[in-house]
């Protein structure tokens, strides 16, 4: 078993023993594998627009206004119930340190049902409990990816921080901190029941990795995390600041995401 089928078996195992803790019984889910990188992703008429459709969006702002809503799914008002209480839990969370310079938690905004669940670094200056945990100029950064894939920033992504308080100095968070958050996340995770991953940074990386420094073996690559396809990329600052060497690899990951998503019949978590 390699290094990343061993992250993939940990998380699985993980689900199964917090869905006894809290229904008696495992959910039973499909096999799990790592998903190959969709056929002509790499070259030919797929990417030779990866530059125009990330920078030819990189000019106009979203129009969130302009979006619709996605119908209703069956489920959504339970899970969005969840999201609810497991944002109380993290706002009196003393699990770690960081309560002791916390000013309010940033658990995260979005829906339930949706395409895509981001994590993100710990959250912006300035973020408050119903914001991205992202600094203004890289929500809009990511909202024009979303926008270019054909996604509705607004109604089709939850994002969320590796952990839910911000840390000081904006550091990166320890071990011990985003393990003390990762029992919020893997709760969201299935409340969201997304179809598909993106971990955003060394930070966002290590949350379902259990390290950070995983980021440099995982960063592109086509994987799984849960039961969906995920992928770890630069966050948003740092393509801004590396725009001719990192704009082009961040496009072509989000398309084959993209492909891998598409490829998996929808169901439950």
């Amino acid at each position: 078993m390699d290094r990343t089928q061993a992250f993939i078996e940990y998380g699985r195992i993980l689900e199964d023993a917090e869905d006894w803790l809290s229904a008696g019984y495992r959910t039973p889910r499909g096999p799990i594998a790592v998903i190959p990188p969709a056929a002509g992703s790499a070259a030919g008429s797929d990417t030779a627009g990866s530059d125009t459709a990330v920078s030819d969006t990189a000019d106009r702002r979203v129009d969130t206004a302009a979006f619709e809503p996605r119908p209703p799914h069956p489920e959504d008002s339970v899970s969005a119930a969840d999201l609810v209480g497991i944002a109380a839990e993290a706002a009196s969370c003393r699990a770690c340190n960081l309560h002791l310079t916390r000013v309010n938690t940033v658990p995260g905004i979005g829906g339930t049902g949706v395409t895509l669940m981001v994590i993100t670094p710990p959250p912006a200056d300035g973020a408050g409990e119903d914001m991205s945990p992202l600094a203004p100029y890289e929500a809009e950064y990511l909202g024009k990816w979303l926008t270019a894939l054909g996604l509705n920033p607004v109604t089709d992504m939850f994002i969320t921080p590796a952990v839910k308080c911000r840390t000081p100095g904006g550091r990166p968070p320890s071990r011990a901190e985003t393990e003390s958050c990762s029992l919020f996340l893997r709760r969201q995770y299935k409340a969201v029941n997304p179809r598909a991953v993106l971990a955003l940074g060394a930070a966002a990386c290590g949350a379902l990795t259990g390290d950070g420094a995983d980021f440099p073996s995982l960063v592109g690559r086509d994987w799984t995390w849960g039961s969906v396809p995920a992928l770890v990329l630069w966050t948003p600052a740092e393509v801004l600041a590396n725009p001719e060497r990192l704009r082009k690899p961040v496009w072509d990951g989000l398309q084959r995401l993209k492909a891998a998503w598409n490829a998996v019949p929808r169901t439950g978590v």
